[in-house]
């Protein structure tokens, strides 16, 4: 009995210090980290912190170590190349005047549309049809001009005459002017102005009047505008008879929406010299 009772005795006292050795190792674990984060605060932003704590004490503070910046190697400076001077043309740094935006009238009325618009107007015609005189298709109206019903005079005349390359295609507008007898001139005037109204109305142009004053006086013209050509022209004789013809602009190249600075005649070949003056960059 007093054998089992010194065992249960050494037991006792071994369970004992077990549990009081795992209270000192987690005390000591404890008492590690806390000190590791209160070493850490106080060595923190150049020991600004321990310094604190060291003043209050009266002790004088850490000096801090700066770290020197790293030193890197200058490269030794050197005496720069000159720039080098190129020759330019000329005609590539001339300043270019802006190019006026072009648009181009077309003639975009039905022919056989117009025919009978003129005939309501007066001018008799047989339609538009196939020429007989040449390739394509036209639409012509004759008129005669008496003055007081005379016979013995001259009569005026006046000859219009549309024509066109193909069925649908409109190229040219004329009206011939015959004035044999000066008594009928505001008669023939009268009636030019009349179909060039027509032709004006149906292709929805919007020209000037001056354009109709003078068919009226007979002021000769010549307008090339809007892809368009617009003369009126008197020939020559002793009889006065004009001529009044709209056709497209023939005077430019077919592409007319390029501006001179793409004409090869003028930018190739090079100019002789090729350099009319030299500067340096």
């Amino acid at each position: 009995m007093a054998l089992a009772a010194i065992g249960q005795r050494h037991c006792g006292m071994a369970e004992q210090r077990k549990g009081r050795s795992g209270k000192i190792l987690f005390a000591l674990l404890t008492l590690g980290v806390l000190s590791a984060i209160a070493a850490t605060v106080l060595v923190a932003n150049d020991f600004r912190n321990l310094n604190r704590l060291i003043g209050r004490f009266g002790h004088d503070p850490i000096a801090s170590r700066a770290i020197a910046p790293e030193q890197h190697p200058r490269a030794a400076r050197t005496d720069r190349l000159p720039q080098r001077k190129i020759e330019v043309p000329e005609h590539l740094i001339a300043r270019i005047a802006p190019v006026e935006t072009t648009f181009v009238r077309p003639m975009a009325s039905a022919p056989e549309q117009l025919c009978r618009a003129l005939e309501s107007r007066g001018f008799v015609n047989d339609g538009w049809q196939q020429s007989a005189a040449h390739d394509g298709w036209e639409c012509a109206s004759y008129r005669e001009f008496q003055v007081g019903g005379s016979t013995e005079d001259p009569n005026s005349s006046l000859y219009l005459s549309i024509r066109g390359s193909d069925q649908a295609r409109l190229d040219s507008f004329r009206i011939k002017l015959n004035l044999e007898n000066d008594g009928s001139r505001a008669d023939v005037t009268g009636a030019a102005i009349a179909a060039v109204e027509t032709f004006l109305a149906e292709m929805q142009w919007d020209e000037k009047a001056e354009l109709l004053d003078d068919i009226r006086t007979l002021k000769e013209f010549d307008i090339a505008q809007l892809g368009s050509r617009i003369r009126l022209k008197k020939e020559s004789g002793e009889t006065p008879r004009y001529n009044f013809i709209i056709t497209p602009d023939r005077t430019r190249p077919n592409n007319t929406s390029l501006p001179d600075y793409f004409d090869r005649r003028r930018w190739l070949p090079m100019p002789d010299p090729p350099m009319a003056s030299r500067r340096d960059l």
